[in-house]
């Protein structure tokens, strides 16, 4: 909890900042532009050499009698529009801020400069550690006890293949490593969704004393949200060659109903919805059809919005806005579908695969709903065949 607090202190205050100086920047360039007639403020508020800074005033401003600019801060100066171009200088345009009236011996930005600078490096030296541990233990099949010196090559390594990076490809180079980092910590981020739920679980059964670790009681889903269709990854990525224990579960390869409910519930995830609905409630008609209507009026909403994204701007939020309430209301289905039946899950993994995974919720679903009517089906026929020995 301690780094999540810092890092959301870090980035409310100095993202906070950055965002206000921005907008006051805007601000003195729009009033500079219209008091640019006047001579006492001729050529506005741009700090000489800049392009995107600009000096506060200060004291208000006042033009026959109305104060048309108030500063609150006083100290605070220059004051700088965010630079796509240039956006390492952000930070530093920030912390120089402070420096009014630009003085270093009486400024604070040259000594924020330096923490700040000196704060980055602690960063890079720890991440760089930790990412040596890491590499580590997976160089030494998971042993907890291995010799520094091999931990220290690690580091060595990455260092030198950094500095080799940089020095080939210049600035260029740091900005293709900066978006080749960000495009793989995409899907990551998929991964670390994931290990909440798993964290979650942890939690459940480390407080039951009675449990064993990685052991769940209740009753499991006849296919889990990770196969169906996904089983085809699995087929591939081990040549054909699953393992025993996966083929003896059934889980080996995808059959034709799960690649069934899967497209259906990606192109006609409505019509999935009110079968689910109509299975779990049936007696409920109008509820059953009300759930579907605004299902069905929400996931064409955000289709729609972010298909049209590109041509009409402001539009986006509300896309975000529609697809997580169309997930709210697919992990609410699924919860309910869970209790009435005693299966084992929780919110946290129920709301990221009905997020993300919501076709394979589906398939998952109507999977296990067609499974109880076997089981029905199979009862009744046993029955049948008791009462006719009888």
């Amino acid at each position: 909890m301690v780094p999540l607090c810092y890092c959301i202190l870090w980035f409310s205050v100095w993202g906070g900042i950055g965002i206000r100086q921005a907008r006051q920047a805007m601000e003195l360039e729009v009033l500079g532009a219209k008091l640019e007639n006047d001579t006492t403020w001729a050529g506005g508020f741009l700090q000489a050499g800049s392009e995107f800074c600009y000096d506060v005033p200060q004291q208000n401003i006042v033009i026959d009698g109305d104060t048309v600019f108030t500063n609150h801060l006083l100290g605070v100066t220059p004051v700088c529009k965010f630079d796509s171009a240039n956006q390492d200088a952000a930070a530093f345009n920030v912390l120089y801020s402070f420096s009014y009236p630009d003085d270093y011996d009486v400024g604070y930005g040259p000594t924020l400069t330096v923490f700040f600078l000196f704060s980055v490096a602690v960063y890079f030296a720890t991440s760089s550690d930790s990412g040596s541990l890491v590499v580590d233990f997976l160089a030494s099949n998971g042993r907890m006890h291995h010799h520094w010196l091999q931990r220290m090559f690690w580091a060595l390594t990455e260092g030198a293949v950094a500095t080799a990076l940089l020095n080939a490809g210049g600035a260029d180079g740091l900005a293709a490593l900066q978006a080749a980092s960000i495009i793989c910590g995409l899907p990551f981020t998929v991964f670390l969704l994931y290990l909440l739920q798993g964290i979650y679980e942890m939690c459940e059964q480390a407080l039951d004393e009675d449990q064993e670790l990685f052991e769940f009681k209740g009753r499991a889903f006849k296919m889990p949200v990770y196969g169906g269709i996904m089983n085809i990854f699995e087929y591939l990525a081990s040549l054909g060659s699953v393992h025993e224990a996966r083929i003896a579960i059934g889980i080996d390869t995808p059959t034709m109903p799960q690649v069934k409910e899967y497209f259906q519930g990606l192109f006609v995830p409505m019509l999935s919805v009110f079968q689910i609905q109509s299975a779990m409630y049936p007696e409920q008609k109008v509820y059953n059809m009300f759930f579907t209507s605004i299902y069905t009026f929400l996931h064409i909403a955000w289709v729609i919005i972010f298909i049209m994204v590109s041509e009409t701007e402001g539009l986006l939020a509300w896309g975000w806005v529609a697809y997580f309430i169309n997930g709210i209301l697919i992990t609410g289905m699924k919860m309910d579908f869970r209790s009435t039946r005693s299966i084992h899950g929780n919110f946290i993994g129920d709301l990221i695969s009905s997020l993300i995974f919501w076709p394979q919720v589906f398939a998952q679903l109507k999977i296990e709903l067609e499974d109880d009517s076997a089981q029905v089906g199979a009862g009744a026929y046993d029955d049948a065949e008791v009462e006719a020995e009888a």
